[in-house]
């Protein structure tokens, strides 16, 4: 569909926000579903990634962005910063089941492991909106730094990161208190955020340094920077925490990272503008948004051989973890 499309607000500050660094939680791993968000098209791709198609496009605001899918996949939450709304999806339904306001500009969502909460960054108020994830009624907001964009979880849900792009660092958050106990500097422009599943480190993707920050995730002090392609957008770990995946947006390729080494150790070219990335939870396979593309890439986990795509709807950002069970 050509480059008609605004540049990303890591890089440029426009207001047609992308979707975001999300984790998932709650119970157990449901159906091999993805739900991918269509900029441009205001929908949700459902994808069955079993049979890989699309089974159903769901009409969900205007320019849908960050996403969170329950553990069970049973919920699926929607942030839309056009809107400055949040939506609630039934997994098994694929119906809007809720509608609640997440503040002047929702980018970045993800649930507390318990499920009980949505947090979600502000891009425009330089906030931390907390919600009701039953209810979506807003229980707190905490400043943090400019721009807010990822955001992640600890596993153990004691800590909330956010990513301030603008201020090159991420905030730590302590999410009994809800005050913000810590700054982590980054590199230039944080955007995307990783975290293993055992919750030991931080992968942090920096869209003007190009470049991934390694962090310890319990004493917040840096492990290592790793030099990776053009426009670093978001980040995936394997199940195992072996293995990280970045997309690089204008590289228009991934780049796997050896989680031992901390090295570069593969790169593939794959759709035009890849945003959003989730590792699979069996740790076989790998799926890319491809903006510009309109199409979800799925890729060996270990070769990074694209082994099929999916068409979805226009502009699929897809920023976070849109697979249940995956990260």
């Amino acid at each position: 569909m050509g480059h008609r499309r605004t540049p990303h607000p890591a890089v440029h500050g426009a207001r047609a926000l992308a979707a975001t660094a999300v984790l998932l939680a709650g119970g157990a791993i449901g159906a091999p579903f993805a739900f991918v968000p269509n900029q441009d098209s205001s929908s949700i791709s459902v994808i069955d990634l079993g049979e890989r198609r699309v089974t159903v496009d769901i009409a969900v605001g205007e320019r849908p962005a960050g996403v969170a899918v329950s553990r069970n996949g049973h919920d699926v939450f929607i942030s839309d910063p056009e809107t400055g709304r949040i939506y609630r999806l039934d997994g098994r339904s694929h119906e809007v089941t809720m509608e609640g306001v997440g503040g002047q500009g929702p980018l970045g969502i993800a649930l507390s492991p318990d499920g009980s909460r949505v947090y979600v960054t502000d891009w425009f108020a330089n906030e931390l909106q907390v919600l009701d994830a039953q209810t979506l009624k807003p229980l707190a907001r905490v400043g943090v730094g400019r721009a807010p964009s990822g955001v992640a979880v600890a596993a153990d849900g004691s800590r909330i990161f956010v990513a301030d792009r603008d201020d090159n660092r991420l905030s730590v958050i302590d999410a009994t208190t809800l005050a913000v106990v810590g700054h982590v500097a980054t590199g230039q422009r944080p955007f995307g955020i990783g975290i293993d599943p055992d919750g030991a480190r931080l992968y942090v993707a920096n869209v003007a340094s190009n470049d991934l920050s390694v962090i310890d995730a319990r004493t917040l002090q840096p492990i290592a920077t790793i030099a990776v392609g053009s426009t670093p957008y978001a980040v995936a770990v394997s199940p195992n925490g072996t293995r990280i995946y970045v997309t690089n947006q204008h590289a228009n390729s991934v780049s796997l990272i050896d989680g031992a080494r901390l090295e570069v150790v593969a790169e593939r070219a794959v759709g035009e503008f890849p945003e959003g990335i989730v590792a699979d939870p069996d740790g076989e396979r790998v799926y890319v948004a491809s903006w510009f593309s309109n199409e979800l890439l799925i890729l060996d986990s270990h070769s990074l051989e694209v082994t099929d795509r999916i068409p979805t709807g226009e502009g699929p950002r897809a920023f976070g973890i849109f697979v249940a069970g995956g990260s």
